[in-house]
């Protein structure tokens, strides 16, 4: 009974609010802190170093940290490239860069990988019974099918850093320069002549070797290294405390061996109306990485992970260049073309228009619009008229060996734009109206996308291999008026 009543009087003295009170003091912080450390590690990208491989992207501060500051056409310098991104996994965080090697199929590792549902359906054919009338079937159709942030809004949150081959050993940038001198100079216009033995093509030239490595030095045999990171924090989870990175390493260029160790499959993958055949990579994810992913993006179906096959590349079948009529031009995982490019005035000059109530207004971030070239020096929507371009250089060779000289883009048409910018970059949330609303309101300016909204334009490179730079200008060649033709009737 003494027992009893000593326990009951320890209890009722620690549930006091004196003593309640006290613990909350002593122990809030600490608790704090703890979950605000976990929380900006798994919001922070923690540098690593990979043997053999440089890191490739810019670090620190972007090129678009001033997007939001009105410049005036005519005192920045003519059309030119501002910034800089490719996007290893589509619908994923981008890579920023400040050179980026082109390829007639868009930006190199832009849109290389894309994650996948399993989706089913009846099937519908029919059978025939024993009496020879024909049934519906009770078979199912299984169709791997790519995601997006259309219906994933957390895909945004999966970020991605590139890791190449770097021969020196020592983790650098695609410039060779140290990690934290980045920047590239502005270019000057430069003429349609070639020239030759040029500094482009020996760096071009010289990472291809440096690529080629030993087999014990793993990822840079493997071609580099894609780490992909994702937060994960499972359902019971108090003041944050049990919130993780979780880090997946893919190959950038997986040889035949790993491909057949780690039992890559080719199979039928649905984006918009193509079924190209794609190489599953599922397997080189850990399954427990796996299910974590799918948890947080809230997949309820089977999830895989799916490379480029470049045997079944997709065509590009719409907008072509009519003085091309012969030649065969071919997209990655991009929904459509090769390469987007956005004005950053015309991002501007939406934010303007959004209403005053908008969450986004004065801050609506270029991001959004995931375009691989951000353009700045040109009036609001100036980049609508846009037939033939050039930016950058292009690498060729002829009888005489390697040459370079400007880098030709055929503008095929506008982007006619979906519900995909209203997600936030930073946080993954998508917004219910804008700037898709505004959008709708102001930009349905192209009578082929109606009844889409347009803003930025998609390119096809007219070249097999190629470099742009930040700073490089941008020679319109032709303009004219767009008419967009549809993917679906």
């Amino acid at each position: 009974m003494a027992t009893f009543a000593l326990l009951q009087h320890y209890i009722e003295y620690i549930t006091s609010p004196t003593v309640l009170l006290t613990i909350l003091l002593l122990v809030g912080p600490i608790l704090y802190t703890v979950r605000l450390e976990r929380s900006i590690a798994a919001r922070t990208i923690t540098p690593s170093v990979i043997p053999g491989c440089r890191s490739l992207g810019l670090t620190g501060r972007s090129n678009l940290s001033g997007q939001h500051e009105q410049h005036s056409s005519s005192n920045d310098g003519g059309p030119h490239v501002k910034a800089l991104f490719t996007y290893p996994i589509k619908s994923c965080r981008g890579v920023e860069l400040a050179a980026a090697e082109v390829e007639s199929t868009g930006l190199k590792y832009d849109r290389l990988l894309t994650f996948a549902q399993l989706v089913s359906k009846p099937d519908p054919g029919q059978d025939k019974n024993s009496s020879g009338i024909s049934e519906p079937s009770e078979e199912w159709q299984h169709q791997w099918r790519f995601i997006t942030m259309r219906e994933h809004p957390k895909l945004a949150l999966v970020r991605t850093e590139l890791w190449v081959p770097d021969s020196r050993g020592r983790a650098t940038n695609v410039n060779g320069q140290g990690d934290n001198d980045l920047q590239v100079p502005a270019t000057k216009p430069r003429t349609r002549s070639r020239t030759r033995g040029s500094t482009l093509i020996g760096q071009l030239e010289k990472g291809r070797k440096a690529s080629i490595r030993p087999a014990s030095e793993d990822w840079a045999a493997q071609g580099g290294c894609l780490m992909v990171r994702f937060p994960f924090e499972p359902d019971f989870n108090p003041l944050g405390l049990r919130t993780e990175e979780v880090t997946i390493m893919l190959p950038l260029t997986p040889t035949p061996e790993r491909a057949e160790a780690k039992n890559y499959t080719t199979e039928d993958l649905s984006i918009w109306k193509d079924n190209p055949q794609a190489v599953n990579v599922t397997n080189e994810i850990d399954k427990l990485a796996l299910d974590n992913l799918r948890y947080f993006l809230g997949v309820s179906n089977p999830l895989a992970l799916f490379r480029v096959n470049p045997q079944q590349q997709r065509a590009v079948t719409r907008c072509l260049p009519t003085d091309r009529p012969k030649e065969d031009f071919k997209v990655g995982f991009a929904d459509a073309f090769p390469v987007n490019i956005l004005g950053l005035a015309s991002v501007r000059a939406t934010d303007a228009q959004l209403p005053p109530n908008a969450d986004v207004k004065g801050k609506l971030d270029a991001r959004r619009f995931r375009a691989n070239i951000y353009v700045s020096g040109i009036e609001a929507f100036g980049e609508d008229t846009w037939k033939k371009i050039t930016v950058g250089r292009r690498i060729g060779r002829d009888k005489d060996g390697l040459y370079e000289c400007d880098a030709e883009y055929h503008v095929a048409c506008r982007t006619a734009r979906c519900k995909l910018p209203n997600v936030d970059p930073d946080t993954g949330v998508k917004d219910r109206n804008e700037p898709y609303t505004t959008l709708g309101k102001t930009r349905k300016v192209d009578k082929g996308a109606y009844p889409h909204p347009c803003l930025g334009m998609q390119t096809i490179p007219l070249f097999e291999r190629g470099m742009v730079r930040v700073g490089d200008a941008i020679q319109v060649l032709e303009s004219g008026e767009h008419y967009y033709e549809k993917m679906f009737d």
